[in-house]
């Protein structure tokens, strides 16, 4: 059945990205303390603590100095690139983890795999690539198969909402048709933020208004 090829190609990708995520965050560990090695050794240590040296009559701190601010400058610039990888490879293992594969094929990238094996090291960015595949082949076969077991989950959670007239029935047909079809990207936690909404305005902390007003600002995110 569908769903069931679906879940173990995305306990395949969970492997891959974890894999990715967790040199990812080597790397990054190693950016910074190269960073306050050279910046701190050269900068502070040698250039502004250490005791006044000079070559040939000329004094070394401000040489020292200056290597330190090119080490520093250096060591951000490379920096900043593999943050990016992390923060993004953290995001695909949050989306995998949910079974979120809408959001999860939206940060499937060829291009941030690329700047992965350049600035992230070799492995995180072959877990990416290796990756890459199997994520686009994520619900691909879904339409007409089995309905996962996560879509029961918000079915419900729907029909909850439909009965405690948080959503009016046109808006809960809306919704099931877009759950039942995989390809549909929708953000998760929506049914919840809808019944605190929904709790707010009972409580009269809202006013009628105000409470449509914030349902339809959810409602389009879905």
């Amino acid at each position: 059945m569908a769903s069931i090829a679906d879940a173990a190609k995305l306990d395949s990708v969970k492997t891959e990205i974890l894999v990715a995520w967790i040199f990812s965050i080597l790397v990054v560990v190693g950016w910074v303390i190269g960073f306050l090695f050279y910046f701190l050794y050269y900068f502070i240590i040698l250039g502004l603590l250490a005791p006044s040296t000079s070559f040939y009559g000329a004094p070394l701190a401000g040489f020292y100095i200056g290597i330190g601010l090119v080490y520093g400058i250096i060591f951000l610039v490379l920096m900043i690139p593999s943050i990016l990888v992390l923060r993004r490879t953290g995001r695909m293992r949050s989306a995998a983890n949910r079974g979120d594969i809408g959001l999860l094929k939206q940060l499937n990238s060829v291009g941030w795999a690329v700047v992965a094996l350049i600035f992230a090291g070799v492995i995180p960015g072959i877990m990416l690539l290796i990756a890459h595949g199997t994520i686009n082949e994520l619900g691909a076969s879904g339409s007409g198969g089995a309905i996962p077991s996560d879509s029961f989950d918000r079915l419900t959670k729907l029909k909850t909402l439909l009965d405690s007239k948080a959503i009016t029935q046109a808006e809960y047909d809306s919704q099931k048709a877009a759950i039942l079809h995989p390809e549909t990207a929708r953000p998760p936690g929506i049914e919840d933020e809808l019944k605190k909404l929904k709790s707010l305005y009972d409580s009269g902390a809202l006013t009628a208004a105000e409470y449509e007003e914030q349902k339809k600002k959810i409602l389009s995110r879905m």
